[in-house]
């Protein structure tokens, strides 16, 4: 079973997201903070093949994906952002970009498209 981590601060949107996910068949691990991952990291000693949170982007949430990415090799990332995606060239992993308001069908094509995409960095729009 593949495993999904939610990053997201509004605790609604972490349990919407989250009953999606399970819905589409991943296990999921949820936390509200960049903080509260490591302690969630504790608790699951198995992979990461994936990790929706919203598209803060900034030169720290390039080192927070790269330490993550240290852990969890495997990890691609979807970003959920409000606007058009950013440019990113610090990524250090597989991302793209789902912006929102979008509906479950899109959020199950993104996660299909980025998992099963093809084995390198790139920024998309999926919206």
């Amino acid at each position: 079973m593949q495993v999904a981590l939610v990053i997201e601060d509004d605790p609604a949107t972490l349990i919407a997201w989250a009953l999606v996910l399970r819905s589409f068949g991943f296990a999921v691990l949820e936390a509200a903070s960049r903080g509260e991952v490591w302690r969630v990291r504790h608790q699951h000693q198995g992979p990461i093949h994936l990790v929706l949170m919203d598209a803060f982007l900034d030169h720290s949430t390039c080192e927070f994906v790269a330490r993550l990415q240290l852990v969890y090799p495997q990890m691609r990332v979807l970003f959920v952002c409000n606007e058009s995606p950013p440019e990113l060239t610090d990524m250090p992993c597989e991302f793209a970009f789902l912006q929102k308001p979008f509906r479950v069908e899109t959020l199950a094509y993104a996660v299909k498209q980025l998992l099963q995409g093809p084995k390198k960095r790139a920024a998309a729009s999926l919206s």
